[in-house]
């Protein structure tokens, strides 16, 4: 090889170095900028940083947030992952990083809140604190904070869906229960949960007599805020919206490790969804049987 060729390959082997420093260098920049943006960062991994959808808001620095995924949606953001967003007027918030359900029945963006599958890598045996702030991954099973579920919510009125599969024998049947209001109170009402009328095939298992938790506030093993003499949270091992402790297990509880409990439909559900988006964006009925 001749002094010319040479130097050629050195060009080439040197230009390619550079490239994959630069672009280290560009990953690590986004995380420094998220880590010091983004109030809830450490729900995403280092080496996931790059697959915010919307990174580009991120690094800028007058960036124009979208409030909720819904209005994600509507500024041309299609693709179901993940975007940092930043719920308004609240000025003393930060971003933060949220899951988007952008497919799911008719679309129009859906924003999750929590998901759970059964056999969790999370105890979700948590304190008020991480429950207030969040935890786990926002790619996989999370619970994306009592604060934040209170901003979202409170900017405009929203409706849940909680969309749950359970599977028999082979079979996976998914059923899902909406309500057209759901609503979090501050931290000075312990996150009181406010719920509208329901629908869905799954059954109400929130707002019925035998286990009504509407206007009930949040409980966490280290805040027993029921209204049972036990401590339901501590007793169940997940916080939870309580009516009561008394039977033997939850009508409805989604944040245990095992045994995530929708009753009628499951008394430990494959898995489970929780979502919002607000109440103005109507789509199909969607039918409440999927079996495969």
């Amino acid at each position: 090889m001749n002094f010319h060729n040479q130097l050629m390959v050195f060009i080439v082997i040197l230009l390619a170095v550079q490239s994959l420093t630069l672009a280290a260098e560009a990953e690590t920049l986004t995380y420094k900028n998220m880590k010091l943006k983004v109030a809830n960062a450490g729900m995403i991994h280092r080496d996931q940083v790059n697959k915010i959808i919307n990174v580009r808001d991120l690094l800028l620095k007058k960036a124009k947030y979208s409030k909720d995924c819904a209005d994600l949606y509507d500024r041309g953001f299609i693709d179901d992952g993940i975007y940092v967003i930043k719920p308004e007027p609240v000025s003393k918030l930060p971003p933060i990083v949220i899951n988007c359900n952008m497919s799911y029945d008719c679309g129009n963006g859906w924003t999750v809140l929590h998901r759970n599958t059964r056999q969790s890598e999370m105890t979700w045996n948590e304190t008020w604190t991480a429950y207030k702030y969040g935890f786990g991954n926002i790619q996989g099973d999370h619970y994306i904070g009592n604060e934040y579920m209170h901003f979202l919510t409170t900017q405009k009125w929203y409706k849940a869906k909680i969309v749950m599969d359970e599977e028999e024998n082979g079979v996976i049947t998914q059923r899902h229960a909406e309500y057209d209001i759901f609503r979090l109170g501050n931290e000075m009402t312990h996150y009181r949960l406010q719920l509208g009328a329901f629908k869905g095939g799954a059954g109400d298992a929130l707002a019925t007599g035998a286990n009504m938790v509407d206007n009930s506030p949040f409980s966490s093993r280290d805040n027993d805020t029921d209204g049972d003499a036990a401590n339901c949270a501590a007793k169940y091992g997940g916080g939870w919206w309580f009516g009561s402790c008394s039977t033997g297990n939850p009508y409805a509880m989604l944040t245990q490790k095992e045994n995530i409990h929708w009753e009628p439909f499951c008394k430990n559900c494959r898995h489970v969804v929780l979502m919002v988006k607000p109440v103005d964006m109507f789509c199909r009925s969607e039918g409440i049987n999927k079996s495969k």
